[in-house]
């Protein structure tokens, strides 16, 4: 276990790597996209998926209507921010293409999410 940025693996690499709604919480996205590179086996399996966002505030609100309709205000809250701050298809096919994991599947997977998939290519380390 350990925080991103700076974390220090307690094995070299890892065998498989996924992620469930991370990318968006992050302040630099390309620090997830890196430390798979940098903390994955070469081939080894990689499932990202996260929240998509929606085209405006107004879609978002929806959303919050649609599917937290009976929760407490604050998550309401937090789910709404959280739709704001994910990025669309095509923010993390360029954050992929950068990161040098082109080769990676991006699909949307539902109206609030997508999912990124393939296989590490490692670091080289």
């Amino acid at each position: 276990n350990g925080y991103l940025p700076g974390f220090e693996p307690v094995q070299v690499k890892y065998g498989v790597v996924i992620s469930n709604s991370l990318l968006h919480h992050l302040a630099d996205p390309m620090t997830l996209w890196r430390a798979i590179k940098d903390l994955a086996q070469k081939g080894a399996p990689v499932f990202v998926m996260d929240l998509m966002r929606p085209c405006d505030k107004e879609e978002a609100a929806r959303f919050v209507d649609l599917y937290m309709y009976d929760e407490p205000g604050i998550l309401k809250e937090d789910f709404f921010n959280s739709l704001l701050a994910a990025y669309e298809p095509d923010e993390v096919r360029r954050q992929l293409d950068t990161a040098g994991l082109g080769d990676f599947i991006l699909r949307e997977v539902s109206d609030r999410h997508l999912a990124v998939w393939g296989f590490s290519p490692g670091s080289g380390r």
